[in-house]
């Protein structure tokens, strides 16, 4: 058997994870970029306490950070989500302050954030948790209550409470239906509302794909994407009918990892669609707390590629993961840490592959003859 070409150079991004401490808080959250800003911001539960991070826009590495508290001490900050009907602003959750805010997060990091408009949530519901904003509305995940509330950020008299099954999480619309889907991770369904926020179906996990739907967001292809958190490495696609496509990871890591978030590439190198998951220990300890980045066939009907950032500090039970200035930030719920991972940044570094394949002479290596580690 003839063996293969590698007489070319590759260009490769070694592997770098970086963990920055925050100020000490027993619940580290959500993050959101504030536009126009080199600026993340950071929502800490426990101490309704919202961090400013001040981020080198070259490198993304985080600068300096700054806490400040938003609502009560004991308001539940939690959800954020960047405004674009009021750009540079953030919606906020205060899951025990039964409200959501918009937040102007302030210049630089001296100036504290300061609170524009403030939404009561409407009776019954209560507990506030994700959050969205899409046009005229806001949504919001009802925790607590099980509900989703549909509310009009320039008129909060005109709102829907649909109600849900045990503990929503997510919401997201659907970019081709138009409707709104919300993951329920401890009934281990999943909802789908019209656009008004009229119930329309509530359907069930299949059994053999596993259960509790988690992270839930729009994807590039026009479809909703989402996690199951207790079906190992398992990821799945709504298509705009309802209908559930299934993947899985198939590493040697990512095949048993607890997914609970994703994210795609805002700007992914070249045309290769790319998707992050995120793999924690928050339901089972001795789950892994990673990133796996995948990329897909231009028609992202198959897995092309495969790739993990393991975590340093393993146990923290990582909760969000965001793309912005060219990186990847991670949220760690439990040891206060913001990890930073620096990505390729060319397009021909997308190649790179952790999956084997039984008859490759490769293995896990990348086809060149000559390696630039960039």
């Amino acid at each position: 058997m003839e063996k293969p070409s590698m007489h070319h150079t590759y260009t490769c991004t070694p592997k770098s994870v970086s963990e920055y401490p925050l100020p000490s808080a027993s619940m580290t959250h959500e993050l959101a970029r504030v536009a126009g800003q080199d600026l993340l911001v950071v929502s800490q539960m426990d101490n309704s306490t919202l961090l400013k991070v001040a981020v080198d826009p070259g490198s993304g590495r985080p600068q300096d950070v700054a806490a400040f508290q938003i609502g009560s001490m004991m308001g539940g900050l939690h959800g954020l989500v960047a405004s674009k009907a009021y750009p540079g602003r953030i919606w906020c959750t205060l899951q025990f302050d039964n409200t959501l805010v918009r937040v102007d997060p302030a210049n630089g990091l001296d100036t504290p954030p300061a609170i524009e408009k403030e939404i009561p949530i409407p009776a019954p519901g209560r507990g506030p948790h994700g959050i969205i904003e899409e046009g005229e509305n806001v949504w919001t995940t009802l925790k607590d209550s099980a509900h989703v509330l549909r509310v009009n950020h320039t008129n909060p008299a005109d709102y829907t409470l649909c109600p849900a099954e045990r503990k929503p999480i997510f919401v997201a619309r659907h970019p081709t239906s138009g409707e709104f889907y919300a993951s329920q991770d401890q009934s281990s369904q999943i909802l789908r509302m019209d656009e008004r926020g009229t119930r329309v179906s509530n359907t069930p996990i299949p059994a053999a794909e596993g259960t509790t739907p988690v992270g839930l967001i729009a994807g590039p292809d026009g479809n909703i994407w989402f996690t199951l958190l207790n079906a190992p490495g398992t990821f799945g696609r709504i298509g705009p009918k309802g209908e559930f496509t299934w993947f899985h990871l198939t590493t040697a890591l990512g095949k048993s990892a607890a997914l609970l978030h994703l994210n795609f590439d805002p700007d992914p190198p070249g045309r290769v669609p790319r998707l992050f998951l995120l793999g924690s220990s928050i339901v089972n300890p001795g789950a892994l707390n990673a990133v796996f980045a995948v990329t897909f066939s231009s028609d992202y009907t198959h897995i092309d590629t495969q790739q993990t950032f393991v975590m340093p500090t393993q146990g923290s039970k990582v909760h969000r993961v965001l793309p912005a200035f060219g990186g990847l930030y991670v949220s760690e719920l439990t040891v206060s840490l913001l990890a930073h991972i620096a990505l390729p940044i060319s397009a021909n570094e997308t190649g790179v592959d952790e999956a084997s394949d039984y008859y490759s002479m490769m293995g896990l290596g990348v086809d060149a003859h000559r390696i630039r580690y960039s």
